[in-house]
């Protein structure tokens, strides 16, 4: 009975040993600065629709680039949320402070509606070279009609920041300066009603 305790002591040692080596988990946003837009206030209501985003980029798991052919997912930092949230959220609470449109619609609604703005994400990625490492943000951002579909502003992108070091921890806010500066580019080009 002692040995059996004994060993079962060892065990559990054992296994606190491999474990307690483990890096810890980190997660990360993509907040928007709270700059002014250079725009707005818009009268009409804005539907912000729901962000499109392949399965590959809204991961919790943060992809990095490699080379043009190889990907990778880190795997002890994540995001605090899926990238197609994170981002959509983030343009949602940017719109809320700055009050640029006369309602702001952030799911559905039987109400009438005068706007929608699209998200589309082709990549969100770090990417690794030799020389330096830089965040990624390839997207295409639109406000459209709601009732004609007819677009209204436009703004497509594929943007790389270079990190000031090596080091997942500065890719957040690589990309919430490219975000901010492309999402308040796109509401400077809606027109006036």
């Amino acid at each position: 009975m002692r040995r059996r305790t004994l060993l079962a002591a060892f065990l559990v040692l054992g296994l606190a040993a491999c474990f307690s080596s483990l890096p810890d988990k980190k997660y990360f946003q993509i907040p928007l600065d709270a700059s002014p837009p250079g725009a707005g206030p818009f009268a009409a209501s804005l539907l912000v629709d729901h962000c499109d985003i392949g399965a590959l980029y809204d991961d919790f798991r943060i992809v990095y680039r490699l080379s043009p052919y190889e990907i990778n997912y880190y795997s002890y930092e994540f995001w605090a949320e899926k990238p197609s949230k994170l981002i959509r959220d983030s343009i949602i609470r940017y719109l809320e402070g700055a009050g640029l449109f006369a309602k702001l619609y952030v799911e559905p609604t039987k109400e009438s509606v005068d706007w929608t703005l699209r998200l589309a994400v082709r990549r969100v990625e770090e990417v690794d070279a030799p020389e330096a490492w830089s965040a990624r943000l390839d997207m295409k951002l639109e406000i459209v009609d709601a009732r004609t579909g007819a677009s209204l502003a436009e703004r497509t992108f594929d943007r790389q920041e270079p990190l000031p070091r090596k080091s997942v921890r500065e890719m957040p806010t690589a990309l919430s300066r490219i975000l901010g500066e492309e999402f308040r580019a796109l509401l400077r080009k809606v027109p006036r009603t």
